[in-house]
């Protein structure tokens, strides 16, 4: 996007996506996660914290905590939800620091307490911020979004990627991260380029 910032202004946002949708509130072991999911030698990987999500954090200088746990996100996609209201920028720097705090320090995604101080840190109202969280009409509408974008686009494996633009909405691009930044940059082009067709 930095290299593309000179033809077109980009706008992000962050969307709901449950990699672990049954995830109880107290959480499962990582390694234990990906011991049920993908088997003993992915387990073992994790362990050794080897692997390709592994190398993306290193690179991003984010030390990925392999003893963390996996807990339910349907409130901090809540929260997201909320930062997003107020504006994309907050939305993008709380989502920075929920992913230290849950990657990096192995705080517990599903812990109020943990979301509310990450709140607290990009300066968004914490009472407004549970209210929004604990409201089951906004968690049910969250989990309807999910579905929805799975059930059209479909979402292989994250990071997920899809890129739209103002002057043709009808064109939507879907990829995954994890692809040479050559590729991406391509896939910029495209979109870009028939948005300026006329």
């Amino acid at each position: 996007m930095a290299q593309r910032c000179d033809r077109a202004e980009f706008l992000l946002s962050w969307q709901p996506y449950f990699l672990f949708e049954s995830a109880p509130d107290e959480g499962m072991p990582f390694v234990e996660w990906m011991r049920n999911v993908a088997g003993e030698e992915a387990a073992g990987k994790a362990q050794r914290r080897e692997g390709t999500l592994f190398e993306l954090c290193d690179e991003m200088g984010l030390n990925l905590d392999a003893d963390r746990r996996l807990g339910n996100t349907v409130y901090s996609h809540c929260l997201v939800d909320y930062a997003g209201k107020i504006s994309p920028a907050v939305q993008t720097e709380l989502v920075e620091v929920l992913f230290e705090g849950n990657l990096a320090n192995g705080e517990l995604i599903s812990d109020i307490n943990f979301l509310l101080r990450c709140a607290e840190k990009v300066n968004i109202d914490k009472e407004g911020a549970l209210a929004h969280m604990q409201n089951a009409e906004i968690q049910q509408q969250i989990i309807a979004a999910y579905k929805q974008t799975v059930q059209e686009i479909g979402v292989p494996k994250l990071p997920f990627t899809i890129m739209t633009s103002n002057r043709n909405p009808e064109l939507k691009l879907a990829f995954s991260g994890d692809m040479p930044p050559s590729t991406m940059a391509a896939i910029f082009d495209k979109l870009l380029d028939s948005s300026t067709e006329t």
